[in-house]
């Protein structure tokens, strides 16, 4: 019981965090689902728009009057290239197939053009998730206001779910249900070096660009050769676990976690699946409780998010077939099958083709940190808090795995990345408030370190003796 409290108050920010970003998530989606059915009722229209209202709500697009423009110029065009998407995927399943990979290696590639074109490409993967998860989301009988233009449903839609999603997050906040929005922190691209300049240089970017559509295009060839019209969750595996591909260790985590929770949010969905008829105002309610629980616990574990929301997946297919996902009455065995296919493909791409290295990516996070560690040391200001906020937020990103790791062995000596995380964390909670001119000589030296890995636990160990003794 102490260690229960103790867990609780140690973790009391990050609790009321989740839940006010539950119930603003599952307010919107539910406005949003009653907003969508009044124009369209039909259940395809009405799933995209919940999925574009989960989707916009983690992803937090509309942070400023800039960002809320841009969503709203893009969500449209986005929302009806993927409805043609849709229909391709039905009635041309390898035209379709070949569009879909290249608009998701669209959506990372454009990540190296700058801050505007990043939210755009986040924009893009929205509604491309959703439709391996949604019946097509035009509708098939059209009637009420939209009837006479059935193809302005998912513009009209993913713009009703990005107003609902806008309004509640900013109102939370006015009335703090949800913390003030911090000036949003983006790491720097490093300058390139004059010897780069002559020779092209294949960026992280582009390694998973090519990484997500070789896993696509081999998750569909399989799916559409041995699966027939339940390939949809194949790929949707391989697009969870490439997608923000921080490096291999990462990726090994993510499957991991897809696999467990979505084996036990299936095996959970079983029994009433086989008995689901026409939605309900009982199953509905039970499905909004569902995906409560998977964004409320999402803040704390993936696996519960993988569990949860492929519980709601599942049921949600009961009430009509979707995309290459096939309708109610599937099978465990195969429901399994194609997501351990899934995350066994997206695993042997990371590591076989033009691999990311876990390791490579927390130096390049730890510089970030480190950088921001001796800016907060030198100037006690909130742009330095700021920016040392950003780093280590950027860090936590990428150091899952590897905190996972910890948690478990703590006192492993390997990897040693797992020990440059923690020895770098507690060298920020001793320096942030300042240090002397001998500890920042010791911050250089670990900066430098970074270029020679063998060196750098002696340098940051160092370091945090240094700053413990202060």
């Amino acid at each position: 019981m102490t260690t229960v409290r103790a867990w609780l108050d140690a973790n009391r920010p990050r609790i009321r965090l989740a839940v006010g970003t539950a119930v603003v998530t599952i307010l919107a989606m539910v406005l949003t689902l009653l907003s969508t059915f009044a124009l369209v009722p039909e259940l395809g229209p009405a799933v995209l728009g919940a999925m574009l209202t989960l989707t916009l709500a983690r992803s937090q697009l509309e942070k400023d009057a800039r960002g809320r423009i841009e969503a709203a110029v893009a969500l449209p065009v986005i929302g009806l290239a993927a409805a043609g998407i849709g229909t391709l995927l039905l009635r041309a399943p390898i035209v379709g197939a070949v569009v879909y990979v290249l608009g998701m290696m669209l959506s990372i590639w454009l990540r190296r053009f700058g801050a505007v074109p990043r939210r755009i490409g986040a924009l893009l993967v929205l509604p491309f998730v959703a439709l391996l998860v949604t019946p097509v989301p035009v509708p098939q009988h059209p009637v009420g206001p939209l009837a006479g233009v059935a193809w302005l449903v998912p513009p009209v839609v993913a713009l009703v779910a990005f107003a609902w999603v806008t309004l509640l997050q900013v109102g939370a906040r006015a009335i703090r249900l949800l913390p003030p929005r911090q000036p949003t922190w983006e790491r720097p691209d490093p300058a390139p070096r004059a010897a780069d300049a002559p020779r092209v240089r294949v960026t992280p970017t582009d390694k998973l660009a090519l990484q997500m559509g070789i896993s696509l295009a081999l998750a569909f060839v399989i799916g559409f050769v041995f699966f027939g019209d339940r390939w949809a969750w194949i790929v949707l595996t391989v697009v969870v676990v490439t997608i923000g591909n921080a490096g291999r260790a990462d990726v090994l985590y993510k499957g991991i976690q897809r696999l467990g929770g979505a084996a036990v949010g299936t095996l959970l969905a079983l029994a009433p699946a086989a008995h689901l008829g026409p939605p309900t105002v009982g199953t509905t309610a039970a499905l909004i409780a569902i995906v409560f629980l998977a964004v409320l616990l999402r803040e704390f574990a993936y696996v519960w998010w993988a569990l949860f929301f492929t519980l709601a997946i599942a049921l949600v297919q009961a009430f009509g077939g979707a995309v290459g996902g096939g309708g109610g009455g599937f099978l465990l065995g195969e429901r399994l099958e194609e997501i351990l296919i899934g995350s066994v493909l997206a695993l042997a791409v990371a590591w076989l083709v033009l691999p990311i290295r876990s390791e490579g990516t927390i130096r390049r996070r730890l510089g970030a940190v480190l950088a921001a560690l001796q800016e907060r040391m030198a100037v006690q200001d909130d742009a330095t808090a700021h920016d040392l906020r950003g780093a280590l937020a950027d860090l936590a990103r990428a150091s899952k795995p590897y905190d996972a790791w910890l948690r478990i062995a703590r006192r492993a000596r390997r990897p040693r990345a797992a020990r440059w995380i923690a020895t770098t964390r507690d060298c920020v909670d001793l320096g942030r408030h300042g240090a002397d001119a001998e500890a920042r000589k010791l911050l250089g030296a670990a900066r430098r370190a970074l270029r020679a890995p063998d060196e750098l636990q002696a340098a940051l160990d160092a370091l945090r003796t240094h700053l413990e003794r202060e």
